[in-house]
């Protein structure tokens, strides 16, 4: 904590000593991605829009990158239908280069699948259906993105698509291998259609990838107690509490 706060402390001052710095709108665009980190989130909200409107002095992140953050910083803090406007009214930019897009719609499709449905104004079934629209929107923009495909493969499950999902852990898989999340998902699928050997090897695949993946060794658990190995049960239950 205390670098951070070191960090902090030092921009602050760039700014007090020096209004006019010739690099303002980089000091204020790094005060609000720091201060999100650390939840100070009125804080960050207003260095992050000092960064966007200043016009005069440079910055890493484009003026679009940054209306980004500040929506995700709207998400973060729970406040999903202003974040949702704020990533909808960004999807209409002409100029949106392809990361970007990837990165929002990525943001909104998991948003649609994690939020409740009356908080987005939604029913239950647009709600799954618009969420795995977003991360294959997200995919179109990004093809190579692990973390979009194994989300789609979550929803894709969620929403009874066995057979889609398998397909987008795969290719997650392909994209990013050592992605224990994702491993740890196919074997949850593979559990549900019971098919206890093909989920205990996803389960080690994602436990030798993250030996702190405390959700695989939970259900690594499950599976041996399943078939009567409650001493394979037990050290994975350990494991898991640690």
């Amino acid at each position: 904590m205390l670098l951070p706060y070191r960090a902090v402390k030092a921009f602050q001052q760039v700014l007090w000593v020096e209004p006019s710095f010739p690099r303002a709108c980089e000091v204020h665009l790094r005060l609000g991605l720091m201060l999100k980190v650390h939840a100070d989130f009125d804080a960050a909200l207003k260095h992050l829009t000092l960064a966007l409107i200043d016009a005069t002095t440079p910055a890493s992140f484009s003026k679009l990158e940054i209306k980004f953050h500040i929506a995700h910083l709207y998400e973060v803090q729970g406040k999903y239908r202003l974040a949702k406007e704020h990533y909808e009214a960004l999807l209409k930019e002409k100029a949106l280069p392809s990361h970007l897009k990837a990165d929002i719609c990525r943001q909104l499709g998991w948003m649609y699948h994690v939020v409740d449905c009356s908080v987005l104004g939604v029913t239950r079934q647009q709600k799954q259906a618009i969420a795995i629209h977003c991360l294959q929107k997200s995919i179109e923009a990004e093809p190579k993105s692990g973390q979009s495909l194994y989300l789609l493969g979550r929803c894709l499950a969620a929403s009874g698509k066995v057979h889609d999902a398998f397909i987008a852990y795969r290719n997650s898989v392909e994209k990013s291998e050592g992605n224990a999340d994702t491993w740890c998902s196919i074997g949850v699928l593979y559990q549900q259609q019971n098919q206890p050997m093909d989920a205990l090897q996803a389960y080690i695949c994602a436990v030798q990838l993250d030996k702190s993946h405390s959700a695989a060794w939970t259900n690594l658990g499950i599976l041996y107690e399943s078939v009567s190995q409650p001493k394979d049960a037990l050290a994975c239950y350990v494991n898991a509490s640690r």
